[in-house]
């Protein structure tokens, strides 16, 4: 049995020799347990080479070998911490265990003694079956070796390496089995840990304490390109561009003094350099390993190309969003302020309101610029600025057609270098930014013009977004001008007379309520006119309607020479005339109308190549006292004052009195009339 174990161990340390991998990562422990395997082995070859004094001479010379062959086999086993060596009965029960097994297994000798080895498998191998089965093959085949997990003493596993082995008789008589488990989890660690080095996504390099590379990962070499042979015990500073070597080493020294897990470079821009001499940015970890006296340091080295690349494809993305979301922020309040300028622009009933609004809203919508608004006068072509906002002041007051080249040509003009382009003349001095005219044509009408200074030209989106918000300002701004001197001439032909040019008696009749309420509120006096042309009908038939016409006419350019801008002049009804004076007594208004009775007089009529004397005129005046404001009241009561001269016979003016109040006059005397 003894020379069997000799046998078993001499294969153990044939077969169970530890890998390359292993002597790399834990050398020093392994060196150790092979110096004390080669100590027993030594001894055990000494005691073989001992001369046999006794066989010649004792007759105990078989007892003192045997004796000498199991000290030897003892102290080879207790010098094998690092390996269990048990033996168990044909039934499995322990009958030997060594050190290696209590330090693998935890248990005591003699608490293990002659309990069954199936208490060092795990439960799962229990259920398979496994014990027995490895004995039933150790005896079939002479030797059985498989790496499983064992169960120490405490319930925790082990990977192992077991190898079991029938132990025979002489006679080959089966007397048990011996049973060497070696602790395989640090090996298997190691390998993991090698194949994790070598697998790792990121080039490591392992650095000794003076800077030289001593290992790498096959990483190294497909991201600077060089053979591991050329890198091999050379200096780090291969890897780092010239230019950053000095900060480099800077960066080493102060690692150095604090070693530590930590990005090295932390909070900087890192390169590396290639083998063919490109650089890369990338991020370094640094992690010290204490190995013996000496250190060495693992450095995990990560090309952050694509990273950065694509952490700048986020950034400028996320700065054009921004960018987007102010511009979208922007024109929506520039359409508020367009929607906002409609609307009042809508609300406004004459062009003198609309020019304060389009003022107002263009100091908004283009903040910083300076700009105008220039209208085309009535029958004229000449153009007046009747709005202005920013500080500069851009033009005269006043400009001809043909001082602006947007309406001489009409479409937008946009000067984008004041100095090479073609500027306006309607500027009071030339412009040292750029500059924009938009004309205002409804239907190939000219309206005015719209001008922009500061406008931006064709250089970006936003600029754009500015000139299409001036063009789309001016569009707005021609409709509601357009609707609005529409919108007057129609109030104009509704109220005036078209023969005349007066105010007609549908304006008579919504502008004296008004005046009345006035002249109450201000305690002030108000006369009404009532004025007939005498014999207006003769002189219609005997000389045509062409020269009644032209006899009303003039009388319409008469009065509105004699009266004031105040007095407000009627055309009542075929050829009568009121006159509404505010602020004027009887006497004054009677005074005026006989300048006007007089003057007519001395007019002449050009009719047919001949001068016509024209006709007298007969008027009755009445003014609304403290208690009679009504309206009708006052047009009747200078209508009665008319007939009252008609009655007197015409060709004079009559002020309605207390005593012309009563007086009554018949319908023969006003058809007569």
């Amino acid at each position: 049995m003894a020379k069997q174990l000799s046998t078993r161990t001499g294969m153990l340390a044939h077969d169970g020799r530890a890998p390359s991998s292993l002597t790399t990562l834990d050398g020093n422990r392994h060196r150790a347990t092979r110096r004390r395997l080669n100590v027993g082995s030594q001894k055990q070859r000494k005691i073989r080479a001992r001369p046999d004094k006794t066989s010649e001479n004792s007759p105990g010379k078989g007892n003192w070998s045997v004796a000498e062959s199991e000290e030897a086999i003892r102290l080879l086993l207790d010098t094998a911490n690092d390996y269990s060596v048990i033996t168990v009965t044909p039934k499995g029960d322990i009958a030997s265990w060594n050190t290696g097994a209590e330090r693998l297994h935890g248990y005591q000798t003699d608490e293990i003694i002659g309990k069954h080895f199936s208490c060092l498998y795990s439960p799962d191998d229990l259920d398979g079956g496994l014990p027995d089965h490895a004995l039933e093959m150790a005896t079939r085949q002479g030797r059985h070796q498989a790496q499983i997990w064992q169960v120490r003493k405490d319930g925790s596993r082990f990977y192992g390496n077991v190898i079991i082995a029938p132990v025979k008789s002489k006679d080959g008589r089966l007397i048990g089995f011996c049973k060497i488990t070696r602790d395989l989890s640090e090996i298997q660690f190691a390998e993991m840990a090698c194949a994790l080095f070598e697998a790792f996504p990121s080039a490591i390099v392992v650095i000794d304490h003076g800077g030289q590379i001593i290992q790498m990962n096959a990483q190294v070499e497909a991201m600077f390109g060089y053979r591991p042979k050329e890198l091999q015990h050379q200096p780090l500073n291969i890897l780092i561009p010239e230019r950053l070597r000095d900060r480099h080493l800077e960066h080493v020294a102060g690692y150095l003094v604090d070693p530590h897990t930590r990005p090295m470079g932390l909070g900087l821009e890192l390169s590396a350099r290639r083998k063919d001499g490109t650089e890369f940015p990338v991020d370094i970890l640094l992690n010290p390993i204490h190995s013996g006296k000496d250190s060495i340091v693992m450095a995990v080295i990560r090309d952050i190309t694509e990273p950065k690349r694509a952490a700048e494809g986020v950034r400028k993305t996320n700065d054009e969003l921004m960018a987007l979301v102010t511009e979208l922020q922007r024109r929506d309040r520039e359409m508020q302020s367009l929607i906002s300028m409609d609307d009042l622009l809508q609300s406004c009933t004459s062009q003198d309101d609309a020019y304060k609004v389009i003022g107002f809203a263009a100091g908004e919508l283009f903040e910083g610029h300076a700009g105008c608004l220039a209208v085309l006068q009535a029958s004229s072509r000449y153009l007046e600025i009747v709005a202005r906002w920013g500080t500069d002041s851009l033009g005269d007051p006043i400009f001809s057609l043909d001082d602006c080249w947007a309406l001489r040509r009409g479409q937008l003009h946009e000067v984008a270098n004041a100095e090479t382009g073609l500027l306006c003349r309607h500027f009071v001095s030339h412009p040292n930014t750029r500059y924009l005219c938009v004309p205002l044509t409804v239907q190939g009408e000219i309206l005015g013009v719209f001008c922009l200074a500061g406008a931006p030209a064709h250089t970006s989106d936003h600029q754009i977004g500015q000139l299409q918000l001036a063009v789309t300002v001016s569009e707005s701004i021609k409709l509601s001008l357009s609707n609005l001197k529409l919108r007057e001439k129609l109030r104009a032909e509704a109220i005036h007379d078209p023969l005349t040019g007066l105010f007609n008696r549908r304006y008579l009749e919504e502008m004296l309520v008004r005046e009345l309420h006035r002249a109450r509120r201000r305690k002030s006096p108000l006369c009404l006119t009532m004025l007939d042309l005498d014999n207006f009908k003769r002189f219609n038939d005997t000389h045509g309607h062409d020269a009644g016409d032209a006899l009303l006419r003039e009388l319409g350019r008469l009065m509105r020479a004699k009266l004031r801008k105040s007095d407000i002049l009627c055309r009542y009804g075929g050829e009568e005339f009121v006159i509404v004076l505010p602020d004027s007594s009887l006497l004054d208004a009677e005074q005026r109308i006989e300048q006007i009775r007089a003057q007519l007089k001395e007019v002449q009529i050009q009719h047919g190549g001949e001068f016509l004397p024209a006709p007298t005129l007969s008027a009755g005046i009445a003014q609304a006292d403290e208690h009679d404001f009504d309206p009708g009241e006052l047009l009747r009561a200078a209508d009665k004052a008319l007939y009252s001269a008609k009655n007197a016979g015409r060709d004079r003016v009559i002020r309605y009195g207390a005593k012309e109040k009563d007086r009554e006059h018949s319908p023969e005397n006003k058809s007569s009339a």
